[in-house]
């Protein structure tokens, strides 16, 4: 499992835009397919691109101020592989695409399958954005059949599959995979695969399995994601999920069983969560208790206080004190007298006490600073000492 994400944002601004596009494109060719990329002359260069991996599959956000992209002979030939990518088009403009001698135009939401295979020419009046899926020739066609025929294709963004399939991998760009999870990796690998496998057509047992794996799979996603939206409201509810959602509210409930957590158990962890934050911030210093425990979805504070008490072991009010002591703690110490010294250096003196040493050692001292211990620091015009 690998993951790397960087930004033209991050690189120093004192550079030329030229000098500034050339490292960051160094970066992306060094990590995904090689390409001729053209950026728009009148507007300032900025870049951006955010992978994962998981196996012989690929997740990718992609995008800049380019107005042309193209996947050239000599590109191939310094960057072969013959992948396909399922390219998923998040630009303002319209993406013209030129493959396999085929030409097709997508406004934004749009998707068509590529291949790094074949030389591809794409171009947008708008900066570019898209999120591709890119998966090895060799898995997909053990998936579908003849998805060479499909190439520059647009596929219809409203079926469900690709619907689905688009939710997915933006859930899947944005997960954060710190520690390394093994299992979760490859869940997510057979989910992708199971999912592009439906949205391409996939036939026979490969389609049944897809099916009963991996559309329930994304269909789980899809209402984790509804209740991380709108846990915060007191009336929110699985059958708010089903109506959004176009399911019944026995299948959300069946399906979230699934997971080992029942739709009431997930949804009462994220308010828990999120109010222990807002107790444990200094953001949320500013605010009761009892409003807390209402913006985090909870119609009464008796029993928010109990179920918080339940699953924490202490009281709300317990919870903020002692994240107010540590604060308080933290403020005195020394990595906080270090950014006071940094921000205003001037306005402090060092104070030190004399050290107990022999003569002989005072006689080897060459500075007499080293024979006296530092006790901290105070303040330039007095003052108690602040830290040691």
């Amino acid at each position: 499992m690998h993951q790397a994400s960087f930004h033209s944002d991050n690189l120093d601004p004192a550079l030329e835009d030229d000098r500034r596009f050339s490292l960051w494109y160094e970066k992306v060719e060094a990590l995904t397919c090689c390409v001729d990329i053209t950026r728009f002359d009148d507007r300032p260069f900025s870049g951006f691109l955010r992978w994962s991996d998981f196996q012989d599959v690929h997740v990718t956000r992609f995008g800049g101020t380019f107005g042309r992209i193209r996947r050239s002979r000599s590109a191939i030939s310094r960057g072969p592989d013959d992948d396909f990518c399922l390219v998923f088009h998040r630009g303002a403009g319209t993406l013209r695409v030129d493959q396999s001698n085929r030409e097709a135009n997508l406004a934004s939401g749009g998707a068509f399958l590529g291949t790094n295979g074949m030389p591809a020419d794409m171009s947008s009046d708008a900066p570019f954005a898209w999120t591709t899926l890119t998966v090895s020739r060799e898995r997909l066609a053990a998936l579908v059949g003849q998805a060479d025929d499909l190439l520059a294709r647009p596929l219809d963004p409203q079926r469900p599959a690709v619907a689905h399939l688009r939710r997915y991998i933006e859930s899947v760009v944005k997960l954060s995979r710190a520690p390394h999870d093994p299992q979760l990796d490859a869940h997510i690998r057979t989910t992708l695969l199971d999912l592009i496998a439906l949205v391409l057509g996939a036939r026979g047992d490969a389609a049944q399995i897809a099916t009963t794996r991996g559309l329930r799979a994304s269909r789980i996603n899809d209402i984790i994601a509804e209740i991380d939206r709108s846990f915060m409201s007191a009336g929110f509810s699985a059958a708010n999920v089903a109506r959004h959602l176009g399911l019944s509210t026995r299948y959300v409930q069946d399906l979230l069983q699934e997971t080992g957590q029942s739709f009431t158990e997930r949804l009462l962890e994220r308010r828990l969560q999120q109010a222990r934050h807002m107790l444990t911030s200094e953001q949320g210093d500013r605010l009761k208790i009892s409003e807390i425990a209402l913006a985090c979805g909870f119609g009464e504070v008796s029993y928010f206080n109990q179920r918080f008490r339940g699953r924490f072991g202490v009281t709300p009010t317990e919870c903020r004190r002692d994240s107010s002591r540590r604060r308080s703690i933290s403020d005195r110490g020394p990595r906080a007298l270090c950014n006071r010294l940094e921000h205003d250096p001037e306005k402090w003196r060092p104070v030190f006490r004399k050290r107990s040493c022999s003569n002989k050692e005072l006689e080897r001292d060459d500075d007499s600073k080293k024979s006296h211990h530092a006790l901290g620091f105070a303040p330039a015009d007095g003052g108690d000492i602040v830290a040691g």
